[in-house]
C-alpha cells in the first residue's frame, strides 16, 4: 500500500512539474516572439546622449500651481461688510478754515520770550493753541479775516494792541486714511463727521454719497475713494488638482478645462475666465507635480506574482535611475531585461534590450536608455528560482495531505482498544 502511494505521488509530482515547465516555457516563448518582431531603433536617447521631451501638455491628475498676481474688481463691484477702503476728502475752495488746515500767524507786538510767529495747526475741535500765556483760540469755520479778528481779540487780554496777521499755510484734508466697512454696513469717520452707510454701493455710488455727506461741513468737497481689500474677492493662489474631467476648480470663478493644453494656453484660458469677474487679471501658472506622464518598472516574480512600480517622468531618467528607485534588482530576478515602448502600430513592438552587466560594471552607455513617458522596463526572473517556486507550489498541497494522513494514522493507533485498556503493546509485553 505504501509503495503504491509513493508511486502515485511520484507520478503526480512529475506531471505537475511538467505542466509548470510548459507554462513557463510558453511565457518565455511569448517574450521571445515579441523580441523577434520588435522594431529595434538604431538611434534612441540614452546616457550622455539625452533629449528634451516635447512641450508638456497638462493631463489629469497633474497638480498646477496657480497664482493670480493681479486681482482687481471691475467698476461695478459693490462694497461689502469688512471691505477696506481708503478715503481722502479735500476742499476745492478755501473760503473758510477747517480742522486740519495749517495757518501762519504773526503778531509783531508779542514779547520775545513768548513770540507768536509761525505755522499753527487747526485741531479737530477747531482751536489753535498758542501755548502759555495765550491759550487757545477757536477759528474753525471762519474766514481769514474772521480768524485775525478772533485771535486779536483773544490776545488783547494779555497784550496791548496786538496787531495780528493770519494767512493760510497749507490746506489740510478733512479725512485721509483707511477705513473698514463695519458690521452695520457703515463707515465711521469720527464724532465730527459721523457714520456713512456704504454697504452694497458701487465705487461711483459710494463716492457720490461721501461727497453729499461732507458737503454739509464744507462748501465743496472732493472725495478720492480706493478699494484696499475686497473680502468678497476670492484669492486664486496655491495648488490646483486637474480633475478626472480635465478641469481645475477656481472657486467662485468656476472651472476651467485645461486637459491637453500647454502651460501658456492654460494660463491664457484661466485669465480669460477670471476676466469675466475681474478687471484685466494676471495669472502665473506652473506644474507643481508631474503626475500624468509616467513610466513603469515590471519585475517578474518567479511564479509568486510580478511587481509593478510606477514613477513620474521628469525628463532625465535612465534605466539605471529606474533600477535605483526600486533599491536594485529584486530577489529572484535575472540580468535579462528590456525596455518596451508603446507603439500605435498594431502587431509591432518596440523593445530595446539592456545589457545590465555592461551598464553597471564598465559604465557602458549604449543600452542605458533614457526613459520616456509610457515606457515599461521589464525584468525577467531567474528560471531556476521560478522552477523552484513552481515546484514548491505543486508539492505543498501533497505535503499537507501526507501530513494529515500520518496524523490520522497516529491518532487512530493511540485510540485503539489495547491502548484504551491500559497498554500500548497488544501482547501485554513491556
Amino acid at each position: 500500500m505504501q509503495r503504491q502511494f509513493a508511486t502515485c505521488l511520484t507520478l503526480f509530482i512529475v506531471l505537475m512539474a511538467a505542466t509548470g515547465c510548459h507554462s513557463m516555457h510558453k511565457r518565455h516563448a511569448i517574450s521571445a516572439q515579441a523580441e523577434e518582431v520588435a522594431i529595434k531603433p538604431t538611434s534612441t536617447p540614452r546616457e550622455l546622449c539625452k533629449t528634451t521631451l516635447p512641450t508638456y501638455r497638462i493631463e489629469p491628475p497633474d497638480i498646477l500651481d496657480i497664482e493670480a498676481v493681479r486681482l482687481v474688481p471691475k467698476a461695478d463691484y459693490r462694497l461689502n461688510t469688512s471691505d477696506s477702503i481708503r478715503v481722502q476728502v479735500s476742499r476745492t475752495t478755501f473760503n473758510r478754515l477747517v480742522p486740519g488746515d495749517s495757518v501762519t500767524v504773526r503778531v509783531p507786538g508779542a514779547p520775545g520770550v513768548a513770540p507768536i510767529d509761525g505755522i499753527y495747526l487747526i485741531q479737530p475741535d477747531g482751536n489753535v493753541s498758542f501755548g502759555s500765556p495765550y491759550g487757545s483760540v477757536s477759528i474753525g469755520g471762519s474766514t481769514l479775516e474772521e480768524a485775525e479778528s478772533r485771535i486779536q481779540s483773544a490776545l488783547e487780554k494779555v497784550l496791548k494792541a496786538p496787531k495780528t496777521y493770519v494767512a493760510l499755510a497749507q490746506a489740510g484734508s478733512l479725512v485721509d486714511g483707511e477705513f473698514a466697512i463695519e458690521i452695520d454696513g457703515s463707515v465711521d469717520f469720527g464724532p465730527r463727521y459721523g457714520r456713512v452707510p456704504l454697504d452694497g454701493l458701487t465705487m461711483d455710488e459710494a463716492r457720490q454719497t461721501l461727497i453729499a455727506h461732507f458737503s454739509k461741513d464744507v462748501e465743496t468737497a472732493a472725495v478720492t475713494l480706493n478699494l484696499i481689500q475686497a473680502t468678497a474677492l476670492q484669492q486664486v493662489v496655491g495648488e490646483h488638482l486637474v480633475g478626472p474631467d480635465g478641469a481645475v476648480n477656481l472657486g467662485v470663478y468656476g472651472s476651467v478645462s485645461v486637459a491637453g493644453m500647454t502651460l501658456q494656453d492654460a494660463n491664457r484660458l484661466i485669465e480669460a475666465t477670471l476676466a469675466i469677474h475681474l478687471d484685466e487679471p494676471r495669472v502665473s501658472t506652473s506644474v507643481l507635480a508631474y503626475n500624468s506622464k509616467v513610466y513603469y518598472v515590471i519585475a517578474e516574480g518567479g511564479g509568486l506574482g510580478d511587481g509593478v512600480y510606477r514613477f513620474p517622468v521628469t525628463g532625465n531618467e535612465t534605466v539605471l535611475d529606474a533600477i535605483s528607485l526600486i533599491q536594485g534588482l529584486p530577489r529572484g530576478s535575472s540580468y535579462r531585461m528590456w525596455i518596451a515602448r508603446p507603439n500605435p502600430q498594431a502587431g509591432k513592438y518596440v523593445t530595446m534590450p539592456v545589457d545590465w552587466a555592461d551598464v553597471t560594471s564598465v559604465a557602458a552607455t549604449e543600452t542605458n536608455y533614457q526613459l520616456l513617458p509610457g515606457d515599461r522596463l521589464y525584468i525577467v526572473h531567474d528560471p531556476m528560482i521560478a522552477f523552484d517556486n513552481g515546484l514548491a507550489k505543486l508539492i505543498s498541497p501533497l505535503e499537507r495531505i501526507a501530513g494529515f494522513s500520518i496524523l490520522g494514522a497516529e491518532t487512530a493507533t493511540r485510540l485503539s482498544g489495547p491502548v484504551l485498556r491500559g497498554g500500548g503493546n497488544p501482547r501485554g509485553a513491556f
